[in-house]
């Protein structure tokens, strides 16, 4: 394990934020001492949280977890789980244009990778079902009981692809106890109207209703540059949801809880430009469409024992469809544009979990998991300034179809967690988790095309989008690029693969409640992430193509050992995590820390590679080995009688360790960045080791401050300001950083796949009056109109790097009114 590295500048912060903490209690306890002020009507609100499928306060659980409930998430303008990110330690996310959905890293941990070909390395859940599509997360965050982000792996109660972490939302439940509703407005610039409402309803003493939905919309960001197709700027938002649940308990011994939800996403999706902020131009070539919906239920059964065990079934079933059109052109020069024809997902989750009584002192759990999806894809691009014949007589109107009608997964885990109170302050607990994952690919093609079938077709809504022409590739398909007729399509690469992977994870830890509001923890926990799946093997023979040549395309797309594999093996990693969970002052100062240590193997990586016939792939690679330090504080503070400091700090050294590979980027030139690998027969290849992994800055913090004051006529104004300071950001394993004059007669630029450190500044103010069950808001998000990056664009080695962008400035209203 190697030793935590902080530079001294993050270690003097440390120390002097510390210090503060130190200082500031003093100094409170000093106040309260000398003007006699009562504080005892104020105290830091309890939060219960389920992180160990178990419900217990978040301060008495041995995790690194940030948890929020729904006042919290509304206080910080959360409404989708990209706005996460400057309010949870270790936590970035970048925005995925093709995909249209978030890319989430926690410690440096996650996936680019946002298809059907592999899952993310943060698991996320609604109400304990398990979303192995990304877009799942890019759902509304509305009427939740709560949400909880665990960091590191999870090995045991949340092992599907658990390495980096997980993210839990849970959806408020109807409630018995009487009726109940809320409505909520917000207005803002860019055109912003977002809607909220929620009514509960019990029927009787055992059953009860509750409808909530949820609608946020607003304008493209973009501007369009001169010469562009007109059409809806990118950057826009277009969501909607809905959601019924149903509550029924006849006894004390059972209960049930059922949901169905709709979302639906009709945005554009964002597109990297040159630059940031509210000053976004680009040159557009295809407006952005995307109509993407999803269908879920979800199911909870409960069945107590009179022995105090309790039976418990979780079930859930998700279908979801997308078609989008996305520009993704490089620059002036090079124009293309693809989208989903047709993106089809199913997934079905069954879990049980069979568990004693909380009290018990030997606590146990435990449970059977099942999980399976289903994907269907046609991806299309068109390339149309692509050379792929080379020569005097290049092809300028190049199709590419990604078609994979049957991708899938079967997983099935058997887990056991138990908890031992060894005395009334020490505890020892430990788990284990046995997976096992079946991924299949059948009858997968990528297919290339001389030219483009296209065909007009409109949408419900009349707007032009332009499709492939699907029949026209099928009759007569070339074995390869060698055997084709004049105008004839052919396949590039045959993906039927059917790997399978199995894996026994776990943890163990230690408590020690050193009184009874500070308690210590030591864990020491395994992660396994589920191979993926890649593009296949060509054919390479001169015909005639037959099922024995089919046959051993896929033989080799199965062969690990010889290296041909269209699988990356599964990465694995392994946590030593020491932390702190503490009141003090009285309990006007919550303060958690947590110190760690993440060591990976196979790390997955990801990255786009085009390939010589013009073929755009994403290619993937295990990285060798990846070691992360760090360390991570939580604080709030009640500071006199009316004001309050919340934040969080992370310090991360997060490096690779082995990582030997190519620049997809710039091929044999990136020795302008990265050193070779000393291979005399890899001319191309590169030593990554020693490079920072992407979305891992090194240090970042963020400071909240709210203020009541009292009004004279007994309102109450609430002005609050959030900082939050990220240091230097990088988006690529190459670290380019700067590209140097002349490098491939290419003139100077900066930070080509970074983002340097930066600052944001959030305000707002809340008034609530004396009297009435509303209350309204006026607030501004990155007050300076920072452009900050969120990701590399596709430049492709062009003149002019693009990014992707966090949001510009935002200012708006918000107004709530609740029934009781």
């Amino acid at each position: 394990m190697k030793v935590l590295k902080l530079k001294p500048s993050y270690l003097l912060t440390t120390l002097a934020l510390c210090s503060a903490f130190g200082v500031a209690a003093q100094v409170a306890e000093t106040t309260k001492a000398s003007d006699g002020k009562d504080d005892e009507g104020r105290a830091i609100e309890v939060i219960q949280i389920s992180a160990t499928k178990r419900v217990t306060t978040l301060r008495e659980t041995p995790l690194a977890v940030t948890a929020f409930d729904q006042k919290t998430l509304d206080e910080n303008h959360v409404a989708q789980l990209d706005d996460l990110q400057g309010i949870v330690p270790s936590l970035q996310i970048a925005q995925n244009g093709t995909q249209n959905t978030p890319m989430v890293y926690v410690r440096g941990i996650g996936s680019s990778d946002q298809t059907e070909s592999g899952d993310p390395a943060v698991a996320f859940h609604i109400d304990g079902i398990y979303s192995a599509r990304s877009q799942g997360a890019s759902a509304l965050m509305f009427d939740l009981e709560g949400a909880e982000i665990l960091r590191g792996p999870q090995g045991t109660l949340f092992g599907r692809n658990a390495t980096g972490g997980v993210v839990n939302l849970h959806t408020a439940k109807a409630r018995l106890d009487g009726f109940d509703a809320n409505a909520e407005i917000t207005l803002g610039n860019y055109d912003r109207r977002a809607t909220r409402a929620m009514v509960n309803i019990p029927l009787s003493d055992t059953l009860a209703v509750r409808v909530a939905a949820a609608m946020d919309q607003s304008e493209g960001v973009v501007d369009f540059l001169p010469g562009s197709a007109m059409g809806e700027k990118y950057g826009s938002t277009d969501l909607a949801a809905a959601r019924f649940s149903a509550f029924y308990q006849p006894s004390d011994k059972f209960d049930l809880t059922f949901s169905y939800e709709n979302f639906t996403d009709n945005g554009t999706g964002n597109i990297p430009t040159v630059t940031g902020g509210s000053d976004r131009r680009s040159y557009v070539q295809e407006p952005g469409f995307n109509d993407a919906s999803s269908d879920s239920f979800r199911t909870r059964i409960n069945y107590n024992f009179d022995s105090g065990q309790q039976l418990a079934y979780i079930g859930g079933y998700t279908d979801t469809s997308r078609v989008s059109v996305w520009d993704r052109t490089w620059s002036l020069e090079k124009y293309e544009w693809g989208g989903c024809v047709e993106c089809d997902h199913e997934a079905t989750q069954h879990e049980l979990q069979f568990k004693n009584d909380d009290a018990e002192r030997l606590q146990w759990m435990v449970g059977y998991f099942y999980f399976k999806e289903n994907n269907s894809t046609i991806f299309d691009i068109v390339h149309p300034d692509v050379d792929y014949e080379g020569g005097t007589t290049p092809n300028k109107n190049l199709w590419s179809t990604y078609r994979q009608p049957d991708r899938g997964l079967e997983s099935n885990s058997i887990y056991a967690q138990s908890t031992y109170k060894l005395t009334d302050d020490w505890r020892v607990s430990a788990g284990l988790r046995y997976t096992n994952d079946k991924r299949w690919d059948k009858g997968g093609r990528n297919i290339m095309c001389p030219d483009v079938k296209r065909t007009e077709v409109m949408d419900p809504n009349q707007d032009h989008v332009g499709y492939m022409d699907p029949d026209g590739i099928l009759n007569g398909l070339g074995p390869n690029k060698n055997l084709v007729q004049p105008g004839q399509c052919w396949v590039d690469t045959y993906n039927d693969t059917s790997p399978e992977w199995s894996k026994t994870t776990g943890m163990a830890r230690l408590e020690w409640d050193m009184t009874d509001d500070v308690m210590f923890y030591s864990s020491y926990a395994t992660g396994f992430k589920s191979g993926t799946i890649q593009d296949g093997n060509k054919y390479t023979g001169t015909g005639p193509f037959t099922q024995a040549d089919l046959d051993a395309i896929i033989a080799s797309n199965n062969n690990e050992a010889a290296g041909t594999a269209a699988y990356v093996a599964p990465e694995e990693n392994t946590s030593i995590e020491l932390g702190m969970k503490g009141l003090f002052l009285d309990g006007t100062l919550q303060l958690f820390a947590a110190l760690f240590s993440t060591e990976y193997t196979d790390l997955q990586v990801t990255s786009n590679v085009v390939t010589n016939t013009g073929a755009d792939l994403l290619r993937k690679t295990n990285a060798g080995k990846a070691t992360i330090n760090g360390l991570e504080l939580e604080a709030r503070w009640l500071v006199t009688e009316n004001g309050e400091f919340s934040g969080s700090m992370s310090v991360l050294d997060a490096t690779y360790d082995e990582f030997l590979t190519t620049d997809s980027k710039y091929g044999r030139d990136g020795l302008a960045f990265n050193p070779s690998a000393g291979n005399p027969a890899l001319p191309n290849l590169l030593d990554f080791s020693g490079n920072h992994l992407v979305m891992a800055p090194e240090f970042s913090t963020s400071v909240n401050y709210e203020h009541f004051v009292g009004l004279e006529s007994g309102a109450t104004l609430k002005p609050r300001i959030r900082v939050g300071y990220t240091s230097e950001v990088w988006f690529d394993p190459a670290n380019r950083g700067d590209r140097p004059e002349g490098f491939k007669n290419l003139p100077y630029a900066a930070d080509i796949d970074r983002q340097d450190a930066y600052t944001k500044v959030d305000l707002s103010l809340t008034f609530e009056p004396s009297e009435g069950n509303w209350s309204t808001e006026a607030f501004i998000n990155n007050v300076t109109d920072r452009d900050i990056k969120s990701d590399q664009g596709r430049t492709h080695g062009d003149a002019v790097p693009n990014f992707m962008w966090q949001a510009p400035r935002t200012f708006g209203v918000r107004f709530n009114v609740a029934f009781e």
